[in-house]
């Protein structure tokens, strides 16, 4: 759950499959390499295997479904977020439950969710202790695994073993983190201005940083990666009223009852440096 502070003590609640569906939108519209000259711009690859792609991208947060039909509050009685909480190991299970739910409808999609939360594990590794690190490496281990077995089950198809190579298979987890990172930068909401490192270019081994300003409604970036000009993008949420509750079952009973609000921004390419 994402929970955004607007005016007035309110909250608005926007559920993680919500958002990732705002990841794929960006996603959709990703490469400028295929609609005429683009010359002096930077020439952004469009993802590959499209379709298993931008699925992957908007499914990558599925594992919270069940979560955010029950969710929790925090100690303080504040709704608990994807920040906060649950626990490494009730974590862990919503990713697992992720991307074995992405697998059945395609492995690649599974790959690259599991690839994505292991790169966050492994940045989180350090700092982990007890079980939750021995857990987090179990975790990273059956992702590795996984990997190599998708390999081995597609080694017969051609266009699947390309996409399965190392750079191919690390520059989409890249994409699906740009869809992440962009998506949580406006429903956090984070900073008007920001960087945007590692995102792919050539679809395989370059990657160069993004420079995204957002204000007033409007997103810009510096270089334009997108085939489009502009485009919208819209998220949904829940406003609560109050910002504590007695307990989960009272945080429930207000969610259920919350009134719908809509955010929209526009997307728009301006004359950059690119």
């Amino acid at each position: 759950m994402i929970v955004r502070e607007l005016s007035n003590g309110r909250l608005l609640c926007i559920r993680q499959t919500t958002h990732a569906l705002v990841s794929q939108t960006f996603c959709r519209h990703w490469g400028n390499n295929h609609g005429g000259n683009h010359e002096g711009n930077v020439t952004f690859a469009r993802p590959r295997p499209l379709d298993v792609v931008l699925m992957a991208i908007g499914q990558h947060d599925n594992g919270w479904t069940e979560w955010e039909a029950a969710p929790e509050v925090r100690a303080d009685g504040y709704p608990m977020d994807f920040l906060a909480g649950p626990s490494v190991p009730v974590k862990l299970a919503l990713w697992q439950r992720g991307i074995d739910r992405a697998s059945a409808q395609h492995p690649y999609a599974g790959l690259l969710i599991g690839e994505h939360a292991a790169a966050l594990y492994a940045n989180d590794l350090p700092r982990l202790t007890g079980s939750d690190k021995t857990q987090v490496e179990a975790f990273l281990a059956a992702q590795t695994a996984r990997v190599e077995q998708v390999r081995r089950d597609f080694a017969a198809s051609p266009s699947w073993e390309k996409a399965l190579e190392p750079a191919r298979l690390r520059a989409n987890m890249r994409l699906l983190q740009f869809g992440d990172a962009i998506s949580l930068r406006l429903c956090v909401p984070w900073a008007e201005d920001g960087v945007m490192e590692n995102c792919p270019v050539d679809g395989a081994e370059e990657y160069t940083a993004l420079r995204v300003r957002t204000h007033k409604g409007v997103v810009t970036f510096d270089p334009w990666p997108f085939g489009v000009d502009s485009f919208a993008v819209e998220v949904h949420g829940y406003v609560l009223t109050r910002c504590t509750f007695a307990d989960h079952d009272d945080y429930r009973a207000a969610l259920a009852a919350a009134p719908v609000e809509h955010l929209q921004w526009n997307v728009v390419r301006t004359g950059g440096s690119d």
